[in-house]
């Protein structure tokens, strides 16, 4: 059509793509994966992955380990459901958070199934001091067999995703200064910052970034400018975040633009895109 550019039609294209992805998902019993899209499509798996974040971003799916179902991110999934939703993303996101981790270092690491996953990296590091509240990551560092040591932060047991939550946890807390706090969120915006599900989370997210010399978020793509979530805390001063390589330009712009924000896309290895994370 003349007078319309290479971008508008691409524009278009992926529009029209995006519906049909979503009448997909309304006539399936299950999740459709990301290579059985792309063949469909005659698209890039890459391509694909950018549909599905953009659909998600918009509350209009859930992505799942290697594709997506219909439902709004809003219904909280279990914790081991999480772990397997973009498994190879929030892989690649804990590998990049442990080089930035020194021998000796005093961590502040967050519940979730992102810093779970740097649990597993973290245990590789001697003579760390790490507190957390997340039960996965205690059921990892446990079994580490360096000098590590593992601090629990007392509080109320969250199920759902087995966090600590809770006064005693944030008394535990206000009584450390560490090198590192290392946060999960369920959104992150430029302008909010980062949030949480519940106001208990979201008052131990703060004061960890209180109480740490660095703050860094380690959000995976499917989390970049979404703002469906109640409770929010403000990006620090001086934030590092990081995310993996399945984000588009459009989406890491707000982030690079941002004044003292340091943003680091984490790359895929081909281990990591071919192997299910066991946890």
């Amino acid at each position: 059509m003349k007078g319309v550019t290479l971008a508008q039609r691409n524009r278009t294209a992926a529009e029209e793509r995006r519906e049909l992805i979503l009448d997909k998902l309304r006539y399936s019993t299950d999740s459709i994966h990301v290579e059985d899209l792309s063949r469909t499509f005659g698209v890039s798996v890459a391509t694909i992955r950018r549909d599905l974040d953009s659909l998600g971003r918009n509350g209009l799916i859930t992505r799942t380990y290697g594709g997506a179902v219909l439902g709004h991110p809003r219904t909280e999934q279990t914790l081991r459901e999480r772990e397997i939703s973009n498994a190879a993303g929030k892989d690649a996101i804990a590998r990049e958070a442990a080089a930035l981790v020194p021998p000796g270092a005093t961590v502040l690491l967050d519940a979730g199934t992102t810093t779970g996953r740097l649990s597993h990296y973290l245990a590789r590091i001697p003579q760390l001091t790490v507190f957390t509240n997340g039960l996965n990551a205690l059921n990892v560092l446990v079994e580490s067999e360096l000098d590590i040591q593992v601090v629990a932060l007392g509080g109320v047991l969250r199920h759902t995703n087995q966090a600590l939550v809770g006064p005693l946890a944030e008394t535990m807390v206000r009584n450390v200064y560490a090198d590192f706090a290392f946060l999960g969120t369920d959104c992150l915006d430029v302008e909010r910052g980062f949030s949480s599900r519940t106001l208990e989370q979201n008052s131990l997210k703060q004061l960890m970034v209180a109480q740490a010399r660095h703050t860094v978020i380690v959000a995976d793509s499917s989390k970049l400018n979404t703002t469906w979530s109640t409770y929010w805390t403000a990006l620090p001063s001086a934030c590092q975040i990081l995310t993996d390589a399945d984000a588009d330009e459009q989406a890491l712009s707000p982030f690079r633009s941002a004044d003292k924000l340091y943003l680091t896309v984490c790359p895929l290895s081909r281990l990591s895109e071919d192997q299910k994370v066991v946890t």
